[in-house]
């Protein structure tokens, strides 16, 4: 289930670019053929590693970064070795800036809260139908954030979404659910239980 989460959280996280100097969230189209306009308005999509507090000291890639964590979850049995529970996910949103609100630069000092507006944007209606491994999960809510207000110039936000996951792999062999007989539409119906009128 992380690893479809991840997948579709990079690919929804790619759709977020710079267009002329603007941080925009482009909606998937299904007549889209052509590339995405502008560049990317975020540098690098990772798993958060608590390692990532150095960024100051290792400067292992440039910022903007979203890096997302994934906090404990205990699923539930739905049955047939099914499970379901409700997943939250921590956005770590890192950008960088020597900017203060109190300077002439105030507008790229406030650069982070137009990327974290996008973001949100970007969570709009997202959503993952059951894929062919039966894995799924609802759209995502906005489940809190915290500021980050103790920095140098490296700044570390977060955006917390939770959505309802439910992992039927185990029931599921190549998009066809396994079950333990034969199952047939084809049932007699005693004529006890048809209703007389």
């Amino acid at each position: 289930m992380r690893l479809r989460l991840f997948d579709d959280i990079e690919a929804r996280l790619s759709r977020i670019r710079l267009v002329d100097d603007e941080i925009v969230y482009l909606k998937p189209r299904p007549d889209e053929k052509t590339e995405l306009p502008g560049s990317p308005a975020i540098n690098h999509v990772g798993l958060w590693n608590e390692n990532t507090t150095r960024l100051t000291q290792l400067r292992p890639l440039v910022p903007p970064a979203v890096f997302i964590e994934f906090y404990p979850l205990a699923w539930g049995e739905l049955g047939r070795n099914a499970v379901h529970g409700d997943m939250v996910i921590r956005l770590h949103v890192v950008t960088a800036t020597l900017a203060q609100t109190d300077t002439p630069y105030s507008d790229e000092a406030l650069h982070r809260f137009r990327l974290m507006r996008v973001i949100k944007e970007a969570f709009v209606d997202f959503c993952g139908a059951p894929d062919k491994d039966g894995r799924s999960y609802s759209r995502f809510k906005y489940y809190g954030s915290t500021t980050d207000h103790n920095h140098e110039q490296i700044c570390e936000d977060l955006e917390e979404w939770q959505a309802h996951c439910v992992d039927c792999s185990a029931a599921v062999n190549n998009g066809t659910v396994i079950v333990s007989g034969d199952v047939s539409l084809d049932t007699e119906i005693s004529p006890h239980t048809i209703p007389r009128t």
